[in-house]
């Protein structure tokens, strides 16, 4: 499908030249907030994290990180790939906005179908299995809602309304997490928890069909058919990506047992901070990528994308560096403070490979190759699990160092089916730093946490903090084009 040209009044071409600059603008503007919205999603689970692991324990707390890894597995599922193509579709000529609201409401028919589906399963699994119905049901019914919240963000950020966007995800996060621990309070398990999860989920999902007002599929069925099949390919590579995210969890609980899954998930929590940066960048770099003028996209997105790449590394590194602290903050001593540490100084390094991952996703989806993603998530999918079942001999930290060589091979093969589809070519000097500072965060994991180690933690955060600090307007005037 060709891009729609722009319009353009004859005889007088500076309205619609002011017009492109206003909304290119406007862009930017506006994805400067998905960047503190995303943030402050990622900080409100924070948190919550240390509450619940000081009121359910390692165990129950194990069972609550398993149910929320399979929400977000079975809510990928319904979505279906289809949100990054509601967002390319949405500034995609005239009816562009209206064939995006139809791919919505094409997921949300999706996340009803998967939720009847998944209640089959469950009814039939309760009866064979002792696989507790309450938490089954908690389970689907928050994915169904949960997907439905995601066709509602994805519309917020094609129609730059970052406010709902905003809203929909603090209350889809931290409210229904803090309402889970609040349940939990006077039942310490996770059927509660979940079912209080899920609960605020459902009430998520009605102010997501409120505010997003998807429309019917048929109301735009062709272009909602070619949407469809280009999105057809990012289930498998969604759904590959999601167990790169999550999956771990699963694999810890299922070689090292629910106590260590729970252990586990505090480091993943930590270690992903530098991830929600990452994922945040991208919620404001995307549109400005796809918005930018196809001749010069791809050198747009290689300068732009370094810069966020060395701003993704310098939080990378501060984690790491502050591990003791941190660990110390969200889990008691009885999760293992010396295994969190160790785990999640590898757990950041994924940050930095992600974010040339997000790069190179873009360049492949323009050019319509989303097959190649799919081949590309699945391998590195097949790499996390093989590798995760030597190295768990290490324990967690083992596993995360499988979790971060699944990205490296993500990296590598997104990056060489950019190069073959697409113009774009990422500076030697970038993946020089991405690898440098993997390497280096991995070995922070080893340094001391008390005397000299820790004043030595302590000086080079201050050091990498001043870094970032000196970069943050030249990260700025990038958002802002």
């Amino acid at each position: 499908m060709a891009d729609s040209p722009d319009p353009l009044v004859p005889g007088d071409p500076a309205p619609a030249a002011a017009d492109r600059t206003g909304s290119a603008r406007r862009v930017a503007v506006h994805s400067l907030a998905y960047v503190g919205g995303a943030a402050l999603q990622g900080l409100g689970i924070l948190l919550i994290i240390p509450f619940a692991t000081r009121l359910l324990g390692p165990a129950e707390f194990g069972r609550v990180a398993t149910g929320l890894v399979v929400v977000q597995m079975v809510g990928t599922l319904a979505a279906a790939g289809l949100p990054q193509v509601i967002i390319r579709e949405h500034h995609r000529g005239r009816e562009g906005p209206r064939v995006a609201r139809a791919l919505a409401g094409t997921m949300v028919l999706l996340a009803l179908t998967v939720g009847v589906a998944g209640a089959v399963v469950l009814l039939v699994l309760s009866a064979l299995t002792p696989v507790s119905l309450g938490v089954g049901a908690a389970v689907v019914v928050a994915a169904v809602a949960l997907t439905i919240v995601v066709a509602a963000q994805s519309l917020m950020r094609a129609q730059l309304r970052p406010a709902s966007f905003l809203a929909l995800a603090v209350l889809a996060t931290v409210v229904a997490q803090l309402a889970g621990l609040i349940a939990a309070r006077g039942s310490r398990s996770a059927a509660t928890y979940l079912a209080a999860y899920a609960g605020v989920l459902v009430v998520a999902a009605v102010v997501a069909v409120v505010i997003g007002r998807p429309l019917s599929p048929t109301v735009e069925r062709d272009r909602t058919r070619a949407g469809i099949r280009l999105a057809a390919p990012l289930l498998p590579q969604a759904v590959a990506m999601l167990g790169l995210l999550m999956g771990d969890v699963l694999l810890a609980r299922w070689l090292l047992g629910e106590a260590a899954a729970g252990g586990y998930q505090v480091a993943l929590q930590l270690g992903n901070m530098p991830f929600v940066l990452s994922t945040a960048l991208f919620n404001a770099w995307s549109p400005l990528v796809l918005s930018h003028p196809v001749d010069r996209r791809a050198r747009f997105t290689a300068r732009t994308g370094s810069v966020l790449t060395i701003v993704v590394g310098l939080g990378a590194l501060g984690v790491a560096l502050l591990g003791p602290w941190l660990a110390a903050v969200m889990a008691p001593a009885s999760f293992g403070h010396a295994d969190l540490v160790r785990t999640l100084a590898w757990l950041v390094g994924v940050a930095v490979l992600y974010m040339l991952y997000q790069g190179g996703s873009l360049a492949v989806l323009d050019a319509e190759r989303t097959g190649r993603l799919a081949w590309a998530a699945l391998a590195a999918l097949a790499l996390l699990v093989l590798a995760a079942l030597p190295l768990s001999a290490f324990g967690i930290a083992g596993i995360a160092v499988a979790k971060l060589l699944g990205y490296l091979v993500l990296v590598a093969a997104t990056t060489g089916f950019a190069y073959r589809h697409s113009r774009l070519r990422w500076p030697r000097a970038t993946l020089t730093f991405t690898a440098l500072t993997v390497a280096a965060a991995g070995a922070v994991g080893w340094l001391g946490v008390t005397g000299a180690g820790a004043w030595t933690r302590a000086a080079l955060a201050v050091v990498v903090a001043g870094i970032a600090v000196a970069l943050a307007p030249r990260v700025l005037r990038t958002l802002r084009g």
